[in-house]
């Protein structure tokens, strides 16, 4: 439900800045004109859709700086701005809580997708989402034409990434077999105006084959990736995994619904809107725009957008404000040790360092989400299931 939705877009960015600081370009084929989506560049490149690679923090950044002035939260006495109401033992109905067999389905699935891995195929020929590794080479009137040429690369068929018929063409295709593909340039064509149109040969050598296989969730794969001995135990935690995150939202939406908010400290508001400013240019990095590129597109000025979003921007203040008000009101703190696990456990969750997290997140940030997360903890731990 986003309580800690700041965390969950830095985290988010974590991700964006760690994709972009590991991506490389597959194979030799940079300048292809055999790629027709609409991100393409100039040079017609057939990996238009990938982000652009990068090797350290600044690469995000420069696509991702705020116009808006960084804004410093200040300090406020959460009490004077919120009333709680009675929030120890708020009622939740097991209905909220309750995960049916049919979502929880539905996470497994999730879950095993992100486990998949590619496996090398020599007993078939490709088919429809498979990765193929190819040479290439395209001609038109039997002469190669710029940019059309390209070894060890790296296409999924199906992606559209190249142009019609192109990864149609290999479908069915084995691994060491050459093919000659006759296809035609679409018209108009961006990135080279005189193939457009045009009639062309490509010849194309299938190296190898991989398919994307993903696991089954079987007793040996909870052994080995769990703390369950089994399939069935593994499910059966997560479905209370998920029972108590849904606990967690049933009560916070109903404390939210109860409390009466003051208006925000005006410093509290311009804090969320630097806050909103500063993600949104970290998504619009993935694309390869700055904020201002961002709001251009968008045919809006950075007023225009606060505005649009100003309904956002308040209820992240008052989310500030409620949580804040939970940990003045139980006087919770934050131990060095629960800093330390916390971050411990970010770092896990994505491979990375513990100063990796904490250099890219911020400290400030960690610590404030951590108790956040501590204060929701206390108020589930204290609320009543009803029928």
């Amino acid at each position: 439900m986003g309580y800690l939705k700041r965390f969950t877009i830095w985290a988010a960015c974590l991700c964006l800045f760690l994709s972009m600081a590991g991506c490389s370009a597959s194979g030799d084929g940079k300048e292809t004109t055999a790629g027709e989506s609409a991100g393409q560049t100039e040079t017609g490149t057939a990996q238009e859709t990938e982000p652009a690679s990068g090797t350290d923090e600044t690469t995000v950044g420069a696509g991702a700086s705020p116009a808006i002035t960084p804004v410093e939260k200040e300090a406020y006495d959460a009490l004077k701005y919120v009333d709680l109401g009675e929030y120890k033992g708020i009622e939740v109905s097991k209905a909220q809580i309750d995960v049916s067999d049919e979502t929880l389905d539905m996470v497994l699935a999730s879950e095993l997708s992100q486990q998949a891995y590619q496996q090398e195929v020599t007993d078939r020929p490709a088919r429809e989402g498979d990765t193929v590794n190819i040479d290439y080479k395209g001609m038109k009137d039997g002469v190669a034409f710029e940019g059309g040429t390209a070894q060890g690369y790296d296409l999924t068929l199906g992606s559209g990434r190249f142009i019609d018929g192109f990864e149609d063409g290999l479908i069915g295709a084995e691994t060491g077999q050459t093919l000659s593909l006759d296809l035609k340039f679409p018209d108009p064509y961006k990135n080279n105006p005189d193939l457009a149109g045009q009639p062309v040969v490509f010849e194309v050598t299938v190296n190898k084959i991989t398919e994307t296989v993903t696991p089954d969730l079987t007793d040996e794969y909870a052994a080995a990736n769990s703390d369950y001995a089994t399939a069935e135990e593994y499910r059966e935690g997560l479905r209370d995994v998920m029972r108590e995150q849904n606990k967690k939202n049933a009560v916070m939406d109903a404390l939210m619904e109860q409390a009466e908010f003051q208006e925000p400290p005006e410093n509290l508001i311009a804090y969320y809107q630097y806050d909103m400013v500063q993600q949104t240019s970290y998504q619009a990095a993935a694309y390869g725009l700055s904020f201002e590129q961002f709001l251009e597109a968008g045919e809006m000025t950075q007023e225009q957008y606060l505005e649009a979003n100003a309904a956002q921007i308040e209820d992240n203040a008052r989310r500030d404000m409620l949580m804040e008000a939970v940990v003045a009101s139980e006087k919770l703190e934050l131990t060095d040790q629960e800093f330390k696990d916390g971050v411990a456990e970010v770092a896990e969750s994505y491979g990375r360092t513990e100063e990796d997290v904490i250099g890219i997140i911020g400290e400030e940030v960690l610590r404030e989400n951590f108790l956040w997360n501590k204060a929701i903890d206390f108020l589930a731990e204290n609320a009543a299931e009803v029928e």
